[in-house]
């Protein structure tokens, strides 16, 4: 290959990079009014520190333009006004918010709002009030008394560990051996653990005893249903009750509401026991009186001669009387009947007169 061919080659790619760059410059770099039109949006904030001609301005992290003029304004503000790519559309409910890095370079953010769609585009003589993000230096500046704090904490924190881990270090190795003492029963509690569980396996090691066991965990379900019918039997049996309780209730409540009067009653019927039971004493002392009449009555043999003797009489009379009621009686009948013999000679006529 000669040099001609050579020289051309090489200036072939030198023109092709400098094409490209120049398409990159254009597109990316400082001068995109070539071949992009854009349109002013006007901001205002409070503080514009870091914020110069040529300052980023980006949406959702992507470059959408860049400051174009920053001037005081008459409230004491700064306005900014930033040159926007006509295909971005920048909302009202969008907020300018400055951010600055470590390095000291700044930049723009458009922050979405929190309305919803439909959004309206901002107007040419609209103003979008910002805000500034706060400086990571001052940050740190703010920081440091509550990381002075916090090493502070930390320093105490770490004499506590340092004391914790020496009454440790004593607690176990010290001169009254009382990790020795720690380890030792540690050792026999591990012993009788291990002598448990042995009396446990020759419990369970038996075939009879599991056989024992397993038959009356079969039998449980068993159990537990007597069990269950044996309360539901008691449930019954308790309604039961319940149910005579209230039954007797029914009964003794007209007897609690007549309470008063039947005890009233009983008080009336005990006083006139007692009278009853004092003339009973009256009487049975006036049989004890020989004086008396009644004592007399039962006492003198001569007045029960007496009575005995009127009572023969009385028996005599009434047999003497007799025949007279009987012609007393026809003499009534022959009148009911022949009323017309009333006279001398029908009370002499000796005809019976009876039916």
């Amino acid at each position: 290959m000669n040099d001609r061919v050579m020289q051309f080659r090489v200036g072939v790619v030198v023109l092709a990079t400098a094409i490209i760059a120049g398409i990159l410059v254009v597109l990316f770099g400082d001068l995109p009014s070539l071949v992009q039109s854009t349109y002013p949006v006007r901001m205002r904030f409070a503080d514009a520190r870091g914020i110069a001609d040529g300052t980023p301005v980006r949406k959702n992290g992507i470059l959408v333009g860049r400051v174009s003029s920053v001037t005081l304004d008459e409230r004491g503000g700064v306005s900014v006004v930033a040159d926007v790519d006509s295909y971005v559309p920048v909302y009202r409910d969008e907020q300018p918010r400055i951010a600055a890095t470590l390095l000291g370079d700044a930049e723009i953010q458009l922050v979405p709002g929190a309305i919803r769609p439909p959004r309206q585009r901002v107007a040419a003589d609209e103003v979008l009030t910002g805000a500034v993000s706060r400086d990571p230096f001052e940050m740190f500046a703010t920081l440091e008394p509550k990381l002075g704090t916090a090493l502070e904490s930390l320093t105490e924190a770490s004499a506590a560990v340092t004391k914790l881990s020496g009454d440790v270090d004593r607690l176990l190795l010290g001169d009254d051996n009382n990790f020795g003492e720690l380890v030792r029963k540690t050792d026999k509690a591990i012993d009788e653990f291990s002598k448990a569980m042995a009396n446990i396996n020759d419990v369970m090691g038996d075939p009879q005893t599991r056989e024992s066991l397993k038959r009356t965990l079969g039998e449980m379900p068993a159990v537990l249903g007597d069990l269950r019918a044996t309360v539901q039997g008691m449930g019954t049996t308790l309604e039961s009750a319940d149910h005579n309780l209230r039954n007797l209730e029914g009964l003794t409540k007209p007897l609690g509401d007549r309470g008063p009067g039947m005890v009233a009653q009983i008080d009336a019927t005990i006083g006139r026991l007692d009278e009853v039971l004092q003339q009973a004493v009256l009487f049975t002392k006036a049989l004890n009186e020989s004086d008396g009449t009644l004592g007399r009555l039962v006492r003198d043999p001569r007045v029960y001669e007496d009575l005995s003797a009127a009572a023969a009489n009385v028996k005599n009379l009434s047999r003497d009387l007799r025949p007279i009621m009987d012609d007393i009686r026809v003499f009534s009948d022959k009148i009911a009947r022949h009323p017309e013999s009333l006279g001398v000679r029908g009370a002499l006529d000796r005809r019976p007169g009876l039916k």
